[in-house]
């Protein structure tokens, strides 16, 4: 019965601490980066990243201010040529800051995917070692 208890208890452990372990490999695999004084082309609104954002994602962009303060928001990115498309630039705004994400692991080639897959793996083998637990304790008690 113990081990029936046991598996129970560590399968909903494991539900409730897995996101929070995606969430420490996603600050793994990227750096922050900050690109200040950009400057802008007021139509379309935009603006060329010195680094490739992660994923070609545009959640990754952090946040956006120009010059004058106003709050720019993240609409498109073309990944050839790093071009971001931002809306809320209001004129006669020149330049503007963007905060976003990079790849954190580029020095290390192939390391991201090994990153990125690690957790599911041994949260794979926690689920199995939990299931075999509770499984073990019903055969157990069949047995008796």
């Amino acid at each position: 019965m113990g081990r029936i208890v046991l598996g129970i208890i560590g399968i909903v452990i494991l539900i409730i601490l897995f996101p929070m372990v995606m969430t420490s490999i996603h600050d793994l695999q990227v750096e922050e980066q900050t690109d200040a004084a950009l400057p802008c082309v007021s139509s379309p609104e935009d603006v060329t990243l010195t680094e490739d954002l992660w994923q070609d994602d545009l959640g990754s962009v952090l946040s956006g201010v120009d010059n004058l303060g106003h709050v720019l928001t993240a609409t498109g990115y073309v990944p050839a040529t790093n071009v971001l498309t931002v809306t809320g630039w209001v004129t006669p705004a020149t330049t503007c800051a963007i905060v976003y994400e990079v790849d954190g692991l580029t020095a290390f080639t192939g390391m991201g995917a090994l990153v990125g897959i690690t957790p599911l793996l041994v949260w794979i083998g926690f689920l199995f070692s939990m299931v075999f637990s509770i499984w073990s304790g019903v055969k157990g008690k069949a047995g008796d």
